[in-house]
């Protein structure tokens, strides 16, 4: 009696203005939609990494090894496969844009088995048939290219397509567990190229789960895994400083006293036009603007805060260097409560108004879209 197993394995009023202006230094061309769609990506880029655990399941039925049994002059009368075990990968990568990533890593199929019952007198050619008959699977390093669809609200789709370079063991023991000694290889390797597709979701600015598909052929038999994954990004999250407080600036006016009567010449102990009999405020500056009540007056002046982004040319997208100014501008926002924000765009005078007409829209947007999901303003 002889048992094969085979191994491997996301109430101030201030008016505020801010004007997105482009440095042009030659005619102005048409820009590629997709491009500029990229440089709207809330998310991090550059290295990360990740791993992945899930279901392999080996594309291989009871039937055809019974089939190849009888074909070898062998009398099977019971043959148990375990084609599917738990599968998983850790990898590194990196992430040139919310379009295109690439990674580097270990992928381990689990263990396969298949067990035979039977009768032969020809041990010889069930040694043979061992390298054949059995669900195969893999361990070894992978590298990956990422194609992604980006969607709103940290929605990613991705397809990717991938080299593997795997080995596999097999060991054929008897129904005691024993090793058994037969000739041929144990063990073989081979590459080849694997395919595969993903649906993502950032959970936060640096943090992404996914679910995934994946089909790698092996040298006779096809495998489909099922997985679940994360990344982690090493880029750091933006941050802003706190401004400091816009304090009301008093008006300062030269205030002539009101002349004496003839008669009887009241008292104006501060000399700010009002009366000691009728003024509230007795030490108030003789300089400052005052109410009938002799107290100063203070009015509230409009501010005008502006940011100035300067772009590449034909692009939309915001360099890094003005992050803490829109940084600072949301958090004056927030500190003051302000009610509206301005968002204009500009572009050179050259190139067709259609197009520059476009353009200036889309640097307006980049600026709404940069504040509203990085820092939440509405």
């Amino acid at each position: 009696m002889i048992k094969a197993a085979f191994k491997n394995k996301y109430k101030s009023t201030f008016k505020l203005s801010l004007v997105c202006t482009a440095l042009a230094m030659s005619n102005v061309t048409v820009a590629n939609e997709q491009n500029d769609n990229a440089l709207e990506w809330p998310y991090a880029k550059g290295f990360y990494i990740g791993g992945q655990i899930g279901s392999a399941n080996t594309d291989i039925e009871k039937e055809s090894l019974f089939s190849l049994y009888n074909n070898a002059g062998l009398d099977p009368n019971l043959t148990d496969v375990d084609k599917t075990d738990t599968s998983y990968s850790l990898f590194v990568g990196y992430r040139f844009n919310e379009f295109w990533s690439i990674e580097a890593g270990y992928q381990d199929l689990g263990d396969r088995s298949v067990s035979f019952m039977g009768s032969t007198s020809n041990t010889a050619a069930y040694y043979d048939l061992a390298d054949k008959v059995y669900p195969e699977t893999a361990d070894g390093m992978s590298l990956n290219v990422l194609g992604s669809l980006p969607f709103d609200n940290g929605v990613t789709l991705t397809g990717k397509i991938g080299y593997y370079d795997w080995e596999m063991d097999a060991v054929s023991t008897d129904l005691s567990g024993n090793s058994m000694q037969r000739p041929g290889a144990s063990s073989k390797s081979d590459s080849g190229v694997m395919y595969g597709v993903e649906l993502g979701y950032h959970f936060d600015y640096d943090l992404q789960g996914y679910i995934s598909y994946q089909f790698i052929p092996l040298d006779e038999d096809d495998v489909n895994v099922a997985s679940i994954g994360f990344r982690y990004w090493f880029e750091d999250k933006p941050t802003y400083k706190s401004p400091k407080p816009v304090k009301p600036v008093p008006v300062v006016a030269e205030v002539k006293p009101e002349p004496a009567p003839l008669v009887v010449k009241p008292i104006d102990t501060d000399k700010d036009g009002v009366y000691d009999d009728k003024d509230l405020c007795p030490s108030s500056p003789s300089d400052h603007l005052v109410d009938s009540a002799g107290c100063t007056q203070y009015v509230m002046k409009p501010v005008d805060m502006k940011v100035v982004v300067l772009y590449p040319v034909n692009s939309s997208e915001i360099p890094k260097k003005y992050y803490d100014e829109l940084a600072d501008l949301a958090t004056f926002i927030k500190k003051y409560d302000v009610e509206s924000l301005n968002v204009v765009g500009h572009t050179s005078a050259s190139g067709p108004s259609k197009y520059n007409q476009w353009l200036s829209e889309r640097r307006a947007q980049s600026v709404a879209k940069f504040l509203t999901k990085r820092f939440g303003i509405e």
